[in-house]
């Protein structure tokens, strides 16, 4: 079943994990029908790339900076800002992302969003 998920599953530590989009149709997929609504979204500023979704614990759940960092590096890493030092990464609730009608697979608008400046990395947890 794993294989069919249009995402990629990241465990990015204190609980949560990341969901990251496997291309323009499998984005779509994973902000309109996996995400819920208060599931925060976030995905780098300005350039092709995939959707990353941090799945809450609950509608009231606010995730500790460090998750927000791990997931927008995954944002910018699976981006083609992946080369660059430092990427902005723009986040949001789910609910604030919206698809508008005709527009291009992959494509949303964001309503509300702020930003993050990242290192693309890919979070890999120690082993301990």
């Amino acid at each position: 079943q794993a294989e069919s998920l249009p995402y990629r599953v990241f465990d990015i530590g204190s609980g949560y994990q990341a969901w990251v989009g496997k291309g323009a149709h499998q984005n779509d997929k994973l902000t309109l029908h996996h995400a819920r609504p208060f599931d925060i979204w976030l995905h780098a500023r300005g350039s092709p790339g995939s959707h990353v979704v941090i799945r809450l614990k609950g509608r009231d759940d606010t995730p500790p900076p460090v998750v927000m960092e791990r997931a927008a590096a995954l944002a910018a890493w699976y981006s083609k800002q992946r080369g660059s030092s430092l990427v902005p990464v723009i986040h949001s609730p789910r609910k604030h992302v919206r698809k508008p009608k005709g527009a291009p697979p992959g494509s949303v608008r964001v309503l509300r969003e702020e930003t993050l400046l990242v290192a693309p990395n890919v979070w890999k947890p120690s082993s301990a």
